[in-house]
């Protein structure tokens, strides 16, 4: 082919949910990715740009469609100040300019030892920049919205190769776009400054399972920084001083709940004995972490930085064996559900205390293990009438021969701002709730399906619950088999004004459709 680019096999997502034959591209420059979409469109194929692949379903692409390249900025070099450029601005504040292929840890390494944060962020370090403004991605502050609402300008790469600056009037198509207008090379993202930063954890045994034991535990014990008129007055009015919160709820081994919240406090909020600033030895503590030699299957030995923009990070292993295969060879479903879910809590507390003591920047995880996983958006009032529901299919599936839930449920608060058209959720506080699942500890994918499609059909019918594009969703029975992502739910997230703007705008951008390709684009189909 005419051009210099990684080829990396065929694309499959992080989760493994989904594996397609198109080829995995990773060119290294401007020019390199001009001439994949060149050679592209001569050749009859479409493009679609991926992340790290952790979107669940076929946003990248679908592999319904045999005639699609999928190009990754793994291993992209921006030009100038769009590779790293920092610009102060009049109120203090910074942006800095980023290569849209790193990931969340590479501006952090950068940023994080002058002081400056992403207002709001993931757990984990390893999304790419540009798949978590290309999407609905957020993180547990509560006053925040989605991380896209931080990226104020981005450079793009249009299907014809030409490259232009997107200013804030029209980012707000590109922010949760899907990557169906164009390629984003390099975003420029506003930064918060943080003088001190303390993350922390919170657990606790609730006396007993009740609204009034959850939000109590929200806004006591947690601090929660959530305005009164969102939420219920269970629980009385806490001390608000921690902005950002994400919530573990392990229903299996207690006779109530066993909560968990990742906690942080900032500037004048921090414990009065507590020091929070940044540590001394920080530049070596990333310098550290992102250079670890890690191993991959099938791809090698690599540094823990190259594995995270190339693949979202590799997974978990115990004593050099994949928990996957730990939990295949283990499938004692009941006893193993209940040691899986305990133990999320105590390494997520330990985590937490590791990384607060290394780079105390709010991230605390640097690997994971494959999982299934949706998640939906719920008025904040509606947290308890949420998780009780999930609470009974839990403890239920102890006793299923079939499928038992393994992962104790999550959930954060967003604020979500008037920043984009395809926006899935109107601005205003909402509640996040997440399922996740090892999916060996089922008797065979159907099963574990079938648990998901349960939950959501409540959720969604009964408690108005909106999800997650870049999750699992959409669940529906077909010929006797449940299969996610069914083309009538797909079509009705987005109202007929949201699609029409939105596509609009995109013909514009790419009138001969090269990017106009997988998931993303029933998104804005017509329902039946």
């Amino acid at each position: 082919a005419p051009f210099d680019a990684q080829y990396w096999g065929t694309f499959k997502n992080w989760g493994d949910h989904l594996d397609t034959c198109a080829p995995w591209l990773m060119p290294k420059d401007d020019e390199d990715l001009r001439q994949v979409l060149a050679y592209a469109k001569s050749q009859g194929y479409m493009v679609r740009i991926s992340g790290t692949g952790h979107s669940a379903g076929g946003i990248v692409t679908d592999g319904d469609d045999s005639s699609v390249v999928v190009v990754s900025l793994a291993e992209y070099t921006a030009p100038g100040e769009w590779e790293f450029g920092v610009t102060d601005m009049p109120d203090g504040s910074k942006r800095a300019k980023v290569n849209a292929g790193w990931t969340q840890f590479h501006v952090t390494e950068k940023m994080r030892p002058m002081g400056f944060f992403l207002p709001t962020h993931t757990a984990g370090y390893f999304f790419s920049l540009g798949g978590v403004v290309g999407n609905s991605v957020h993180g547990g502050s509560y006053n925040d919205g989605f991380i896209h609402t931080y990226a104020t300008r981005a450079r793009v790469m249009l299907a014809n190769g030409t490259i232009t600056i997107i200013g804030q009037e029209d980012m707000k198509f590109w922010r949760n776009s899907f990557g169906l207008n164009g390629i984003m090379l390099g975003i420029e993202l506003q930064m918060e400054k943080r003088d001190q930063m303390q993350m922390y954890t919170v657990r606790e045994d609730l006396p007993s399972w009740s609204s009034e034991s959850l939000w109590n535990f929200i806004k006591q014990k947690s601090e929660a920084m959530l305005p009164d008129e969102e939420v219920p007055t269970d629980g009385g009015v806490g001390s608000k001083k921690s902005f950002s919160g994400e919530f573990f709820l392990d229903f299996l081994n207690c006779d109530s709940a066993r909560i968990l919240s990742v906690s942080m406090k900032a500037n004048s909020s921090v414990d009065a004995d507590f020091d929070g600033g940044t540590p001394a030895d920080i530049t070596t503590a990333y310098e550290e972490l992102g250079g670890e030699k890690v191993y991959e299957d099938g791809r090698g030995s690599m540094t823990w930085s190259e594995s995270a923009r190339r693949d979202g990070a590799p997974p978990i292993k115990i004593l050099g064996i994949e928990l996957s295969d730990i939990l295949e060879g283990l499938k004692s479903f009941s006893v193993l559900a209940r040691i899986t879910s305990g133990a999320t809590l105590e390494v997520t507390a330990s985590d937490v205390k590791e990384m607060a003591a290394k780079t105390n920047d709010g991230y605390f995880l640097r690997y994971a293990i494959p999982v299934a996983t949706a998640a939906y958006f719920f008025p904040a009032s509606k947290a308890f009438e949420v998780l009780d529901f999930f609470r009974n299919a839990q403890v239920e599936s102890l006793t299923d021969e079939d499928f038992v839930w393994s992962v104790p449920a999550s959930f954060r608060f967003v604020n979500v701002q008037d920043a984009a058209v395809l926006q899935p959720v109107p601005a205003g506080h909402w509640l996040n709730v997440e399922m996740l699942t090892y999916v060996d500890l089922a008797k065979n994918h159907q099963a574990w399906k079938r648990a998901f499609k349960k939950v959501e059909d409540y959720w969604v019918n009964e408690l108005g619950g909106v999800p997650h594009m870049g999750k699992l969703f959409g669940f529906e029975e077909k010929n006797g088999q449940v299969e996610p992502f069914s083309d009538h739910f797909t079509c009705s997230i987005y109202s007929d004004a949201q699609k029409e703007e939105f596509d609009n705008y995109r013909k514009l951008q790419d009138p001969d459709g090269l990017f106009a390709s997988g998931l993303a684009m029933k998104f804005l189909k017509d329902c039946p």
